[in-house]
């Protein structure tokens, strides 16, 4: 169930943006060419702007340091970059970017699918990250355990965060972990 839930927001990234998959591994994360491309919101001159591949710009301890326990890092579909820990109900999630513009719902459209993603979601908007940022939690279907996902705005990019778990984490745990992934996020971009 877990799993199926981090699938459904990867989904709802990918819609929103349209990326590719490399499927690679990278538990090192200090690897890789960053050579993944995608269409810039630059009005259509034809140039192109590469999404941050996180699993090689990020350590496993610098996204440890966040979660607050051990994580491993592989690169999952759409350049994800997934983390986890050694139990599986513990937090696990992905971070990673899709462009955005009008033309598909821009910020907004990937925050209200989102929201539309799980159930009862309580939106928390975070202040003086980018252009905007936000973190919403909720379950995922008729599961019992909060779940978290997020955005931070970039330009034409947001850096996303999602967070499954079933260890019974309160929603001030999650939105507080989540903050510091879209920061981390930011500063690595």
């Amino acid at each position: 169930m877990k799993r199926a839930w981090l699938a459904g927001l990867v989904v709802v990234g990918a819609l929103a943006a349209g990326c590719g998959d490399d499927g690679a591994d990278n538990n090192s994360g200090d690897s890789g060419d960053n050579t993944g491309a995608a269409e810039s919101n630059d009005g259509g001159d034809g140039e192109t702007a590469e999404l941050p591949k996180f699993c090689d710009l990020l350590t496993p301890d610098q996204v440890s340091a966040a979660v607050g326990a051990a994580v491993t890092l592989t690169t999952g579909p759409f350049d994800a970059c997934e983390f986890k820990q050694e139990d599986p109900r513990a937090v696990s999630g992905s971070v990673g970017s899709v462009e955005v513009d009008t033309g598909n719902g821009g910020f907004d459209g990937y925050q209200s699918g989102i929201t539309g993603t799980l159930t009862n979601p309580v939106e928390h908007p975070v202040e003086g990250l980018g252009d905007g940022a936000f973190v919403t939690t909720g379950t995922f279907g008729t599961g019992e355990s909060l779940q978290t996902a997020g955005g931070v705005l970039v330009g034409g990019t947001v850096h996303t965060v999602n967070l499954s778990q079933a260890s019974g984490m309160a929603e001030g745990e999650l939105v507080a972990i989540a903050e510091k992934l879209l920061q981390l996020l930011v500063d690595a971009a």
